[in-house]
């Protein structure tokens, strides 16, 4: 499946970050031509019903009412971002510089932002700031990451310029200019904590350099709506806080050397998690969403598609935590007493199981661009389980990673960037020695395999629900409804402020097939943190292209001298079996006048 992909060259991937594998002519346009009236409206249209809520940029009542003010009009720069970003949900053909390539939908309105942008950097404004942060947008789900990251730079310098970082409640201001200035900056926030960890960089803008409070006002047009956008969009941004905290401690270059200088990195991740917790638990009733179990054939109907996206954030922020502590092969003892492993491989299949249900009702293809970020994270625990010498639980994670690609493949419909990164996940399988199954109608197919185990070793405890399903999987089920809230009706959410202890996950290391036993210690066990020694030591954290071209670049010698040594390895057996008949044979030659010779053959 994968070797069809245009990408795939001399037998491996190669990835280009920036579009630098073929020149792009930028169209010629007019930079003051807007389009149709008609084509207008549905773009405009298709951005608030799909990008608007969950990246809530400007103050809604206060646009609509400019786009009928000859006087006071939208700006052109602001206009042609969204065009750009809506056409990528829009049939219409007129979105596209080529009418015949899917893939051109919005260039037309990027290239003529982007020429009304170079006249306004001296006199920049906040709808200046919101086109940057669309034009961001565009430029990473179109495969110019290095663009999108430049232009959110931008962004969030110009903001602090206009100080969008500083408390406007007493300023002489219109209260609909207070409201959108805030909505503005944590737009902003958001989107530097999302970008910062797709692209595996530092977050810019600094927690202890702002006081702007969160914004208050309600869209007026959704007093009907369950869940509301600004409700919504308040959880993202203490999400996104935590999210932030999580890169500043385990991933910044100062919080990765205080951690490999520590005894135990329990702190720090019981301090990072429960944040998590209480954050999940804490969620008012309209935002709670239990995603169905979709390994155990469950459906239900899935909410709207900002919460759904909030979820799944929520999820890859709690892979980003436990990940870089999965103990590799040469760890005896594993790092810490958080089960690592098992709780990424949990959020892994709530972000599939969310994506699944999406792709099932038709909406996949509408997320936001950051969305693939948190199937493509969920993507790179599937393949570091599906090197398990467990055989069920190996293919269940190969039936999940071949699941959390096909739902990748309809993101592209929207995303060209998806194409790529769908790819490294078929690379990174491919380096594993991961061979993937399909089935016919989707399904795991338990039964197409007679190799197959019938039943579950004890010793594996992977979680697929906080929720108990089934008595089969009581025991490991009753671990995870204890540490995470459970979100049912029945039972009310609540934080729990120590994590389970006693659980014995079979782990291996990404870089190798091979596993090996590690036990969780108890607390009168010695532990210490080798991050060179975790499994996902040397993996990229981002899914930058650049990385990963790097990655797989550096493995694949590596990955020919492995081969050649086991190659020798295997040889050296023959060798010392083959002087050992040769001297059998001689012996009895000696005993029995040749009478052994067909013996010898035989032997």
């Amino acid at each position: 499946m994968l070797q069809g992909s245009k990408n795939f060259h001399n037998g491996s991937f190669q990835f280009g970050s920036d579009g630098r594998d073929a020149v792009v002519v930028a169209p010629r346009v007019d930079p003051f031509e807007m389009p149709p009236e008609d084509l207008s409206n549905q773009l405009l249209d298709l951005y608030f019903q799909y990008f608007y809520p969950f990246i809530p940029l400007m103050h809604k009542k206060k646009f609509l009412r400019s786009l009928n003010d000859k006087q006071h009009p939208p700006p052109p720069l602001l206009l042609n971002s969204i065009y750009a970003v809506a056409s990528r949900v829009s049939p219409d053909p007129r979105v596209r510089a080529d009418p015949s390539q899917p893939d051109t939908a919005g260039d037309i309105f990027f290239e003529r932002a982007r020429l009304l942008l170079s006249q306004e950097f001296n006199k920049f404004q906040v709808s200046t700031v919101q086109s940057l942060l669309l034009l961001s947008s565009h430029q990473n789900g179109a495969l110019k990451p290095t663009r999108g990251w430049i232009y959110s730079g931008m962004a969030f310098r110009m903001a602090q310029n206009l100080g969008l970082h500083r408390n406007c409640d007493t300023w002489n201001l219109s209260e609909e200019d207070k409201q959108e200035r805030k909505r503005v900056f944590f737009c902003c926030f958001v989107i530097d904590r999302l970008t910062c960890a797709m692209h595996g960089r530092a977050p810019m803008l600094d927690e202890r350099d702002y006081d702007t409070p969160y914004p208050t006002e309600q869209d007026e047009d959704d007093k009907d709506c369950t869940p509301r956008v600004m409700e919504t969009f308040i959880q993202l941004v203490k999400l996104c806080e935590i999210l932030g905290d999580v890169l500043r401690d385990l991933y910044m270059v100062k919080g990765r050397k205080q951690l490999s200088v520590m005894a135990t990195p329990d702190s720090v991740i019981s301090t990072l998690d429960r944040a998590l917790n209480q954050w999940m638990a804490k969620l008012p009733p309209s935002l709670r969403y239990r995603p169905p179990n979709t390994r155990l054939a469950e459906k239900a109907p899935a909410p709207a598609l900002e919460l759904c996206q909030l979820h799944m954030l929520f999820y890859t922020t709690l892979i980003l935590l436990h990940r870089p502590f999965i103990p590799g092969t040469t760890q005896n003892i594993a790092p810490s007493v958080f089960p690592s492993a098992s709780i990424c491989t949990f959020a892994a299949n709530k972000i599939l199981d969310i994506s699944e249900s999406l792709l099932a009702e038709g909406r996949l293809a509408n997320v936001n661009n950051y969305a693939l970020y948190f199937m493509f994270t969920a993507g790179i625990i599937f393949i570091y389980n599906a090197a398990s010498t467990d055989s069920m639980f190996a293919f269940e994670a190969k039936i999940s990673i071949n699941k959390i690609m096909h739902a990748m493949d309809e993101i592209e419909k929207t995303w060209v960037t998806s194409a790529r990164h769908c790819n490294i996940l078929g690379e990174l399988a491919g380096l594993r020695d991961v061979n993937l199954v399909t089935t016919t109608d989707g399904s795991y197919g338990r039964n197409t395999s007679a190799s197959l185990p019938l039943s579950i070793p004890a010793s594996i405890a992977v979680p697929n629900s906080p929720i108990m399903e089934s008595d089969q999987r009581e025991g490991m089920d009753e671990k995870y409804s204890n540490y995470y809230s459970v979100l049912d009706d029945q039972s009310p959410p609540r934080p729990v402020e120590s994590p389970p202890r006693s659980f014995h996950p079979t782990q291996h290391n990404i870089g190798s097939p091979q596993s090996s036993n590690v036990s969780i210690p108890s607390g009168t066990q010695q532990r210490s943190y080798d991050p060179i020694a975790s499994a996902f030591w040397g993996i990229p954290t981002s899914f930058d292209l650049d990385e990963w071209n790097s990655y797989f670049n550096n493995q694949r010698p590596q990955q020919q001298q492995q081969q050649q040594q086991q190659q020798q390895q295997d040889q050296q057996p023959q060798q010392q079996q083959g002087r050992g008949q040769r001297q059998s044979g001689i012996n009895r030659n000696n005993n029995d006048n040749g009478a052994s010779g067909n013996r010898l053959q035989y032997w």
